[in-house]
C-alpha cells in the first residue's frame, strides 16, 4: 500500500508520525510531500519525501488569513460574503503547490492519502485520485469539521478542475484524543487514538536524563508567542512573570528556544537554563509544571506523560480551546486573559497551586492512564487497509 502524507506545517505532521512509522513497520510505503519545512522535518524522522510548490511554509503563512481557524460562534455568525473570502485566500495558498501535488499523486499513484484538518491539498489530491482521503486531526479541537464543510463549497471549483466531482468528505478521521478531551460541539466523532509523542530526535546531554536537585518548570512559546519574541525582542510578558515566579518559588526553569532568540532573553534570571530548540518528550520525565502557550503538541505530550500544565494561551481560539480542556479537566490551569497573564501575584499562585496541589498531579495521571489504553497507531493499520 501506497500513503501520500500531506499537512500544512510541520508541527501537523508531528502527531502524524508515530502512525507513518507503524504504516512503514507494516511493510507500507509512506510519501511525505510539502514544503522545504516540511519536508525537512519529515527527513529528519526517517521518512521519504517530496518538494512541492517549492515555496517556504512561512512565507505563505505571512499571507493575511492563509490559516482561517476561527472561534466557532465567529464561523456560525460570519456571512457568506466573508466566506468567500476566505475561500478566496484558501485558494490562492494552494495554487503555489496544488499542480505539483496532483501532478505527484498521478505519478505516485497513493493507494490513500493522510492529512490535516485544514491544509485542504490532501484532501482535494485524494478526491481528484478517487482514493480514500484520511483527516489526522492534531489533538482536541471543536472547530475542523465545520471548517472542511466550508471548504466543500470553497474548493469545489478547484477540484473540479481537475477531474474531481468536487472537494471530497474524508473516508475516516482520526482523533489522536482520549474521550475526556474531546471539546464537543458540532464536530464529526472521529476514531479515538493514542497519542504518542514526538518532538524531534536529539542526543541527550547530562541535564535531559539526570535529575534536577530542585522541581523543574519546562517553559514553550510556540509558534505564536515566538513570533512575539521575535518582532518585539522582548519575553511576553507573562512569561516573563512565569520566569519571576519561579525564582521565587525555588524552582528550576528549562527552556528550549531556537538560537535565534536567545540574544533576547537577557536578563533573565540565573535559575533559567535556556537551550537550543530540543525535542520536549524525553525532557517530560524530570518536569514536575510544563508552561506553555496552549499548542496541541505541546499540551499533549504533557497528557501522555501525567505532567501537570499552567497554559498562557494566546487570543487564537484554538489556543484558547486548549487552555480551557487542560482547566476544566483539573490537570492544570489557564491564565486565559491578558489581564491574569500580565498580573504577576496571578501568575505566581498559579504556578504555587500546581506545585502544591497533588490534586493536578492525579487528574493528569488519570489522563494518561485514559490514553495508554487506546489504540496505538500500529492498531490502526489495519483499519487502513480495509479502506481500499
Amino acid at each position: 500500500m501506497r500513503v501520500l502524507v500531506t499537512a500544512l506545517v510541520p508541527s501537523h505532521l508531528v502527531p502524524m508520525v508515530p502512525l507513518t512509522w507503524a504504516l512503514r513497520a507494516a511493510g507500507h510505503q509512506v510519501l511525505v510531500a510539502g514544503d522545504k519545512d516540511l519536508v525537512s522535518f519529515a527527513a529528519a524522522a526517517g521518512l521519504d519525501t517530496r518538494l512541492v510548490g517549492g515555496g517556504e511554509t512561512r512565507q505563505r503563512l505571512t499571507r493575511p488569513g492563509a490559516v482561517a481557524m476561527p472561534d466557532r460562534a465567529a464561523m456560525d455568525q460570519r456571512a457568506d460574503s466573508e466566506w468567500d473570502a476566505v475561500g478566496e485566500r484558501w485558494r490562492t495558498r494552494l495554487g503555489g503547490y496544488i499542480d505539483d501535488l496532483v501532478r505527484l499523486g498521478r505519478v505516485w499513484e497513493p493507494d490513500l492519502v493522510i492529512t490535516d484538518p485544514v491544509e485542504f491539498g490532501g484532501l482535494a489530491v485524494a478526491g481528484v485520485l478517487g482514493v480514500p482521503g484520511i483527516v489526522h486531526r492534531w489533538g482536541p479541537d471543536d472547530f475542523t469539521s465545520p471548517l472542511l464543510a466550508r471548504a466543500t463549497v470553497q474548493l469545489h471549483d478547484l477540484c473540479t478542475g481537475f477531474g474531481a466531482d468536487g472537494f471530497p468528505d474524508p473516508a475516516l478521521i482520526i482523533d489522536p484524543s482520549p474521550a475526556s478531551l474531546l471539546p464537543g460541539g458540532d464536530n464529526t466523532p472521529g476514531l479515538l487514538s493514542r497519542y504518542v509523542p514526538y518532538c524531534g530526535t536529539a542526543e541527550l546531554p547530562d541535564w535531559a536524563v539526570e535529575r534536577p536537585g530542585r522541581p523543574r518548570a519546562l517553559l514553550c512559546l510556540g509558534m505564536w508567542h515566538g513570533r512575539v519574541l521575535a518582532e518585539t525582542g522582548e519575553l511576553p510578558l507573562g512569561f516573563r512573570h512565569v520566569l519571576d515566579a519561579c525564582t521565587e518559588e525555588g524552582v528550576d526553569v528549562l527552556f528550549p528556544i531556537d538560537a535565534v532568540y536567545h540574544s533576547a532573553l537577557d536578563g533573565i534570571p540565573s535559575s533559567v537554563k535556556v537551550v537550543d530548540r530540543f525535542p520536549i518528550g524525553p525532557l517530560m520525565r524530570h518536569t514536575d509544571v510544563a508552561v506553555h502557550h496552549g499548542g496541541s503538541g505541546t499540551s499533549m505530550t504533557s497528557f501522555a506523560s501525567a505532567v501537570p500544565q499552567l497554559v498562557l494561551p494566546g487570543d487564537k481560539p484554538f489556543l484558547q480551546t486548549t487552555g480551557r480542556l487542560v482547566q476544566e479537566s483539573e490537570s492544570g490551569l489557564s491564565l486565559a486573559t491578558e489581564a491574569e497573564q500580565h498580573d504577576p501575584r496571578r501568575v505566581r499562585e498559579a504556578l504555587a497551586g500546581l506545585l502544591g496541589d497533588e490534586r493536578h498531579a492525579k487528574a493528569a495521571r488519570e489522563i494518561r492512564a485514559e490514553i495508554e489504553n487506546l489504540p496505538a497507531p500500529a492498531d490502526l493499520v489495519n483499519t487502513l487497509e480495509g479502506l481500499i
